[in-house]
């Protein structure tokens, strides 16, 4: 009901008429559309079966012309044979003397006899030839030719070279054509007519003279009747059909030279009277065929339909539990053959009977499906909601039964990588078989859950005093990384376990998971099969890090983050090659903030991947800025990337974009990576490098020597420099050791054609020992600190376009270029 009123609904129509009416539209509709479809067929079929009767006429009228053509030939070659034996008369006066006799015998209504120039030498007949040197083609002897042309008459001409008395001739025989188009008339049964050129004129059908026309009387009325209904044209493109009168004719014509057409036509109208009588039985038929269905759907449809209307009325009986009258009115004996009516009354008392049985057991499914809602339908494992509450059981029972419990929280090493590579089904096969060996690996009393994705639980419950926990976690490395064979694929599975013990009951099992992330977390920064005990100095890493993050979100937006650049000289040439770009941070509580201070605390968050982003394109700007004060595109800019940075997927795309956006050649972009983030994922950090240089972008490798310095990996990468670290370079003058270490870094560089930087030269000593060792590059204090954007500036413009350090007077100008203080 809508405001009060009730809702208007449309009058009830029962079911067996609506069946009885649609029945009846779609056999009307049916029988209208295979009517329709019945009567373009035919007129298809009518109109193939035109094509084809014009076709067989013009081949019956060519092959007509032929024979024509092979008769005059035969008459030419017997005219040349009988005068070229009988010298009795001259030529003239023998031809003349058989010519009535010729005409009849041979049906010739002209001859002509030209010499081999072309002049006449007599002519018998009607019909002389017009003036338009068709005999000019008859080039050799034997040659013959025949053409059809139109005057008051039609006639066939035919030409050909014969000898008489041993003198070459041009002899000219002349046929009625009136034979070929009688022959037409008589084979097929068409009309036909000569018509000549169209002339303004309402006598003639489409103002054409009438040479020759079958049974004049009667088709002359019957073409002035066409020429009004239709143009000319149009017979020549195929045939057409004009109803004329109470007939159908149809009409079609070909040229018989250029001036004169050939109409041949004839009445089709028994085609129409088939076509009719089609129509109407047509007719008959689908009206027969609805009224026959009509009945027999009365017949066999009406009792069932019936029986639904009343299964209607017993329906709303079922929920009123009156289940013995809907029985009582159902169960009874039928007779014929059985339906879907008859399978739609039992099925009703089947469900009537199993109603009360399935009431009774809504409860037991109803347990089934709780159970099957706390289960991993993966592995069968207990899932996170299940762990949640087995392990607020856990803790519940603390004190009571248990002293202690611990947490295991597992999440396996470079899982990723093989749902990426092998594909997901067989990451969910290894996922069951980890499964499998975890449960193996603990005690029946431990609980083995599985959060999702390739993140694992362990429940350690009864730990009292001396438990060993290390020994469960022992067993559970060992048990992984026994070699899993999936089809062809042989997998090491390994893990990173972070492990929170418990003995406060009070402990919510979302912090108590939070604390076994954490210490996971600190597990797989040290490497594969590693775990760690969370302690609560994890808990002040994570709050700070977390307030870093948010510090380093404000910082971004409110501008407390510059970039310096310090020189890197070249130590032969003592010519300025490039700049590093360094990040400073200006916090506003803690000041100036280096980034050893924090980013090693940021590693693997987005606020990271965000602060790199800025990085490179500010220290990008700042040297389209340098470069337009000096001239010269001779340097680069280095900038330093984060191992999170650099094994994260979109680095390429992003650098690329960068690049086309600024307008900056990669050649100019130096990308500096620690040895860190090369060993990591070798096999993706070696990809990325290709790609970078495939883009022109140069690669070094920073702080060569404090990190793993693996000989393998050096020969793979196609980087372009190495950078000694400052730890060795500060002791140069001191330690013969250190010196040792960085004569070796720079023939192991130079002999895999690479260049040297050496970071942290403080002292003309020290910078002259690298001259010394072949070193290429240096940076530091010795020439410059890191310098910010006004400094920055001021440099390059002492340079001067060719860079040369030796134009700086003083670096303390640099710093403060009116008193010539260095701050």
């Amino acid at each position: 009901m809508m405001d009060g009123k009730p809702a208007r609904t449309l009058p009830f129509v029962s079911l067996k008429w609506k069946f009885v009416i649609a029945l009846i539209v779609m056999m009307t509709v049916l029988s209208v559309l295979l009517g329709r479809l019945a009567l373009d067929r035919f007129e298809q079929q009518r109109a193939i079966m035109l094509e084809q009767k014009v076709a067989f006429i013009r081949q019956d009228y060519q092959q007509t012309l032929a024979h024509v053509e092979r008769r005059l030939l035969v008459i030419a070659s017997e005219l040349s044979h009988t005068h070229s034996v009988s010298a009795d008369a001259s030529i003239q006066t023998q031809i003349e003397q058989h010519w009535r006799d010729s005409q009849q015998d041979w049906g010739l209504v002209g001859l002509s006899l030209y010499d081999v120039q072309g002049n006449i030498a007599f002519r018998l007949g009607a019909h002389p030839l017009p003036a338009d040197n068709w005999l000019a083609q008859l080039q050799t002897e034997g040659q013959h030719l025949w053409r059809q042309r139109c005057r008051q008459a039609c006639v066939m001409d035919l030409a050909t070279t014969v000898r008489i008395e041993s003198q070459p001739y041009l002899l000219v025989l002349v046929a009625p054509l009136m034979e070929v188009l009688s022959t037409l008339n008589q084979n097929h049964n068409v009309e036909l007519a000569v018509l000549g050129q169209a002339h303004p004129s309402t006598l003639n059908p489409w103002g054409r003279t009438i040479l020759s026309l079958t049974n004049r009387d009667t088709n002359y009325r019957t073409l002035i009747a066409a020429s009004r209904n239709s143009s000319f044209e149009q017979f020549s493109e195929s045939p057409a059909q004009l109803a004329l009168g109470t007939n159908n004719w149809s009409f079609f014509s070909w040229p018989l030279d250029d001036f004169h057409q050939l109409l041949l036509f004839f009445d089709s109208s028994g085609m129409e009277e088939n076509q009719r009588v089609y129509f109407n039985d047509l007719v008959l038929f689908t009206l027969v065929s609805v009224l026959g269905t009509t009945f027999i759907f009365s017949l066999l449809f009406w009792p069932p339909l019936a029986r639904v209307q009343q299964l209607q009325k017993l329906l709303p009986l079922m929920a009123r539990g009156e289940y013995g009258q809907i029985i009582d009115k159902i169960h009874k004996p039928r007779w014929g053959f059985v339906d879907e009516v008859d399978k739609l009354e039992w099925a009703t008392e089947s469900t009537v009977k199993q109603l009360q049985k399935l009431h009774e057991e809504v409860d037991r499914y109803t347990h089934e499906l709780e159970r099957l809602a706390m289960m991993d339908t993966l592995t069968g494992l207990p899932n996170r909601t299940m762990m949640h509450h087995e392990l607020s059981k856990s803790l519940s029972s603390l004190g009571r039964t248990d002293e202690k419990i611990a947490l295991l929280f597992l999440d396996l090493d470079e899982f990723k990588r093989i749902n990426d590579t092998l594909g997901h089904d067989v990451g969910d096969e290894l996922l069951k078989t980890v499964a499998n060996r975890l449960k193996k690996s603990v005690r029946s009393m431990d609980t083995v859950c599985r959060l999702g994705g390739d993140e694992f639980t362990v429940i350690v419950r009864g730990l009292g005093e001396g438990s060993n926990i290390h020994r469960i976690i022992h067993q559970i490395f060992v048990s992984l990384q026994q070699p899993v064979q999936l089809g062809r694929h042989t997998l090491i599975v390994t893990t990173s376990i972070g492990v929170v013990f418990c003995d406060n009951p009070m402990l919510r099992p979302e912090e108590l998971l939070k604390r076994a992330d954490l210490a996971m977390y600190q597990a797989k920064q040290a490497g594969r099969s590693n775990y760690r005990v969370f302690d609560e100095q994890m808990l002040e890493l994570a709050s700070r890090k977390l307030m870093l993050e948010a510090d380093l979100r404000v910082a971004l937006e409110e501008g407390q983050i510059s970039v310096s650049l310090q020189p890197i000289v070249s130590i032969k040439d003592q010519k300025v090659v490039g700049f590093e770009s360094l990040v400073r941070w200006y916090h506003p509580s803690r000041g100036l903030l280096m980034p050893t201070e924090f980013i090693r605390d940021l590693e693997g968050s987005n606020e990271l991947l965000t602060l790199s982003d800025w990085v490179l394109k500010k220290s990008l700007n700042l040297m389209q800025k340098l470069t337009k004060i000096s001239g010269t595109q001779d340097f680069y800019v280095a900038v330093n990337l984060s191992p999170h940075q650099y094994l994260h997927s979109g680095l390429g795309e992003r650098i690329e974009s960068l690049l086309n956006d600024l307008q900056v050649p990669p050649s100019r972009l130096l990308l500096e990576l620690t040895e860190e983030s090369l060993i990591k994922n070798l096999d993706q950090a070696l990809s990325t490098m290709e790609r970078l240089k495939g883009m022109g972008v140069k690669v070094a490798i920073d702080d060569f020597g404090t990190g793993y310095s693996s000989l393998s990996y050096l020969k793979q990468l196609p980087f372009d420099i190495l950078k000694i670290d400052r730890s060795f370079v500060r002791d140069l003058d001191s330690s013969d050791v250190d010196r040792n270490i960085v004569n070796s870094v720079i023939d192991l560089a130079h002999n895999l054609n690479r260049s040297v930087i050496a970071e942290g030269v403080e002292s003309h000593d020290q910078l002259q020992y690298l001259l010394k060792a072949g070193c290429d590059y240096a940076q530091g204090y010795v020439y410059s600190p890191a310098l910010d954007e006004q400094q920055a500036v001021e440099l390059i413009r002492q340079l001067g376009p060719d860079l040369n350090w030796a134009r700086i007077e003083s670096i303390q100008s640099i710093f403060h270029p009116l008193s010539g203080n260095r701050s």
